[in-house]
């Protein structure tokens, strides 16, 4: 019978309707490893096979002159320190190539969502603008109507794309461009003319370099360096500018570690503060005016006097009570010792036997045998 239940209400159970399954988005993480990590890894390895001296890094270094061109993100110059640092790298000589949009490492390029579209979260980079006011850059967006083929075609790497040529004396490159980026620069070179003066790449000479400034990073980021002429117009930068020296990708930012801490905990920041706030005010003490301890409680000198000598007892030092007395009585004594005794106990009044156990028992019996002997000497003392 017990057998019979179980299985009804395992195929009961089994007849019921189905729940409904939930539809799941899956998001395409794309590289894994360092390629995920690092979006310039696949340049860098390919200039590697060209036999270049090249690099990738997250922080700046102090560069010297070996280091001969630096590709990096606008978004690196957060702090106009860190802008004034690379310009006098510039002016020494080196050669700078910056993106202002889509440089971030932590852009995903395999989804349609537009990370890592535009200057990361919106942020203030002073250094960014402080390099460019210095180089007489400006940019600004202009709207960009993707072609129709980009419509037909969106899924796989399918963010709206916009192919631009370089002008014949810099390659005659054609490079794909995201965003709505527009370059325009005072005095210097457009490598990408454009008729409404918007170009998508400047660049300008500053001390002994020169900065080219590009509107999006697509040209050198993973994914992309295989399309267009991405892979030549990067082995034309490094022939001309790279040559001679080490090639450096930074990919990183110059956020310090507390200004990242700041940026992506704050909350466990505030509350980790206000618990040690609290924790300090618990256990650092108050500094103000002494109050009366009312629980102390006094007691009389005999009780205090027997408690001294309870412990001196346990201590096995009772003759500290009994010495100081016995030694201003011993003063007086200038002859024979039995004379003194009975001229002390003609005097206090005491039997001689007692001023003998006064001067001369040690150690006493007990606490209650140490009073009487100190009450004694007290005696012999008032004589």
């Amino acid at each position: 019978m017990k057998w019979v239940v179980i299985l009804s209400l395992l195929f009961f159970s089994g007849c019921g309707q189905k729940e409904e399954r939930r539809k799941i988005d899956e998001v395409p993480m794309g590289y894994t490893g360092k390629a995920r990590v690092n979006p310039y890894l696949a340049a860098e390895k390919y200039l590697d096979q060209q036999g270049r001296d090249v690099e990738s890094s997250r922080t700046w270094s102090n560069y010297d002159n070996e280091t001969r061109m630096i590709i990096m993100p606008g978004s690196f110059l957060q702090t106009k320190g860190m802008g004034i640092r690379v310009l006098d790298w510039v002016e020494q000589g080196g050669n700078l190539v910056m993106t202002i949009e889509g440089g971030e490492p932590d852009r995903n390029d395999f989804t349609e969502s537009g990370s890592g579209m535009g200057s990361s979260e919106g942020g203030d980079y002073t250094g960014l603008d402080y390099v460019l006011a210095k180089l007489g850059i400006s940019w600004n967006y202009y709207p960009y109507q993707a072609a129709d083929h980009d419509s037909k075609n969106r899924g796989h790497l399918s963010r709206p794309w916009e192919l631009v040529k370089t002008k014949e004396e810099w390659g005659g490159h054609r490079l794909e461009f995201e965003g709505e980026v527009g370059l325009a620069i005072e005095n210097g070179r457009s490598w990408i003319p454009n008729e409404d003066g918007k170009s998508r790449m400047v660049g300008t000479d500053y001390g002994a370099g020169e900065v080219i400034v590009l509107a999006h990073a697509r040209p050198f980021r993973n994914p992309y360096l295989a399309r267009a002429d991405h892979a030549e117009f990067l082995d034309h930068l490094s022939g001309k500018y790279g040559r001679s020296g080490k090639i450096v990708f930074l990919y990183g930012s110059s956020t310090s570690f507390f200004g990242l801490l700041w940026k992506e905990g704050w909350m466990v920041v505030i509350a980790g503060l206000v618990l040690l706030f609290a924790w300090l005010w618990m256990r650092i003490p108050r500094f103000g005016p002494i109050l009366r301890d009312n629980t102390i409680k006094r007691q009389p000198y005999g009780k205090a006097l027997i408690a001294s000598a309870r412990f001196l007892w346990r201590t096995k030092q009772l003759g500290y009570l009994l010495r100081p007395l016995r030694t201003q009585l011993e003063k007086e004594n200038h002859g024979d010792p039995a004379t003194f005794y009975d001229r002390l106990a003609e005097e206090s009044g005491l039997k001689r036997d007692d001023v003998v156990e006064a001067l001369t028992t040690d150690p006493p019996k007990d606490p209650g045998h140490i009073l009487k002997v100190a009450q004694k000497l007290q005696i012999l003392l008032k004589r």
